[in-house]
């Protein structure tokens, strides 16, 4: 025995021997009972596919993966998050706005069966997209791209606040008559849509296509043409950073920035120029006339210019027919905001945690804006000097064209004046001073956007007409 046992390393060296006590030693271990090894973990399946018509945002990363990635950031993307916080992710009031599909049969039901559709994406405003994924070369196939505000009205409506009825209320909402009828005429879009037509922004400025033709929207319903709606103003894929000091988690996905600050200009190229403006200035810039144009007064809405206390001149002429001077008002935070789109009374205070709504008529209805901002003690105040500054424009404007005589013989051709062979006997001191009246006119606030520069409008005009004899 101590003679095996001195040979036993030995032993172990050989193949043979080896093999034997390997079989051996499993022999003896099978008698005694294997270990029990834990069983292979079964890897998890994740959630169910979407087997209806729905593909799941994330189906749309493919191809889009850049719009994609700008929504991750939104929060539309972290809607359903938003109802798990308050604790509401199972009450199907708040689901129909916080999810895609709820409420259709084969959109989202739970986040357990269909996490891909917990939150607002792609298909809850571009439609159910499963048929387009599975061939995407169809182009019959391909979802909706529209600038209707009807598909921002399905969440944001009266149900928080109204902001879709209230933006229906605007001149926003609606195509003006002249315009429409051109537009399906096949006519004036490339020189009035920019401004006057939704469909046309999409496809020239959004989508940024070079040509557009007018025939764009020729014999359409004129009541189904898009005006400035939701898209227009906000970019519904993306946080932009263009709101001016937004609450804590928001970013209202401007377009545009919302403010500007520009240096004054007289040139053309500049008054017309809408990269020199915030969001409304988009819009509401001047078109380029000066006083030697005799068929048209100024087009309406140059608020952004009056604003700032500026406009147009002919290349030819020296000095503005008014000095520049900038509003008290451009140095408001929100500048058109602050006014136009005031808050609500019991919501002003963001931190407390109302919603960060804001009205969308665009109507001054409130003065509650001045005071909060602190450049006016009272409503009451605010609303005495605007009426008085009104009555003191209208009145002024209505002496100094009483001072021109029969407006047959002074007014623009377009107006009823002279036709254009007979502008030109026309005074030139007449010209300026009927130019500076419709111009500020065209500005729409009666002087309030820029009170001291309305006044100096004024003054103006009235020196030129002292200059006519009568």
């Amino acid at each position: 025995m101590i003679h095996f046992l001195s040979a036993f390393p030995a032993l172990l060296r050989r193949r043979g021997v080896q093999m034997s006590l390997a079989a051996g030693l499993a022999a003896l271990l099978m008698g005694q009972g294997c270990p029990t090894l834990n069983p292979t973990p079964t890897p998890d399946p994740g959630p169910p596919a979407l087997t209806g018509k729905f593909a799941g945002t994330d189906s749309c990363y493919t191809c889009h993966a850049n719009r994609h990635t700008d929504w991750a950031t939104t929060n539309h993307s972290k809607a359903f998050e938003a109802l798990k916080n308050l604790g509401q992710d199972t009450n199907p009031v708040c689901l129909t706005c916080h999810t895609t599909g709820y409420g259709d049969s084969e959109g989202f039901t739970s986040e357990a069966d269909t996490p891909q559709l917990a939150h607002v994406g792609c298909e809850a405003c571009h439609g159910a997209a499963k048929a387009h994924v599975s061939n995407v070369p169809d182009k019959t196939l391909r979802p909706e791209v529209s600038v209707t505000a009807e598909w921002c009205a399905r969440c944001h409506n009266g149900f928080h606040h109204d902001t879709y009825s209230e933006w229906g209320t605007s001149r926003h909402a609606k195509v003006t008559e002249d315009e429409a009828a051109a537009f399906v005429k096949g006519t004036n879009l490339n020189s009035c849509g920019t401004c006057h037509s939704g469909d046309f922004r999409l496809a020239k400025i959004i989508q940024g296509q070079t040509t557009v033709s007018d025939a764009l929207l020729a014999g359409k319903d004129p009541e189904t043409l898009n005006a400035v709606s939701c898209a227009i103003c906000h970019d519904p894929h993306k946080n932009t950073g263009n709101a001016t000091d937004p609450p804590t988690g928001h970013d209202f996905q401007l377009r545009y920035p919302e403010t500007s600050d520009l240096d004054q200009s007289n040139a053309v190229t500049d008054t017309t120029n809408p990269t020199r403006f915030g969001l409304c200035g988009q819009c509401h810039h001047d078109r380029g006339r000066t006083w030697t144009e005799n068929a048209r007064e100024p087009h309406p809405s140059v608020s952004g210019n009056f604003y700032r206390g500026e406009m147009p001149k002919p290349d030819s002429d020296a000095l503005p027919l008014v000095a520049n001077r900038n509003s008290i008002h451009s140095f408001v935070d929100k500048q058109c905001v602050s006014c136009h789109m005031q808050p609500e009374d019991s919501e002003r205070d963001f931190a407390s945690g109302a919603q960060p709504y804001v009205r969308h008529t665009y109507k001054v209805d409130s003065y509650a804006g001045c005071v909060v901002s602190r450049c006016h003690n009272s409503e009451e105040d605010v609303q005495t000097l605007t009426e008085n500054l009104k009555s003191f424009v209208e009145s002024s404007i209505t002496s100094l064209e009483t001072r021109m005589g029969a407006a047959s013989t002074w007014e623009y051709t377009a107006n009823g004046g002279p036709a254009a062979a007979a502008q030109s006997s026309i005074p030139a001191a007449v010209r300026k001073a009927r130019f500076l009246i419709h111009y500020l006119e065209a500005d729409g606030s009666f002087g309030a956007h820029n009170p001291e520069y309305a006044r100096d409008i004024l003054q103006a005009a009235d020196a030129l007409l002292k200059t006519v004899s009568k």
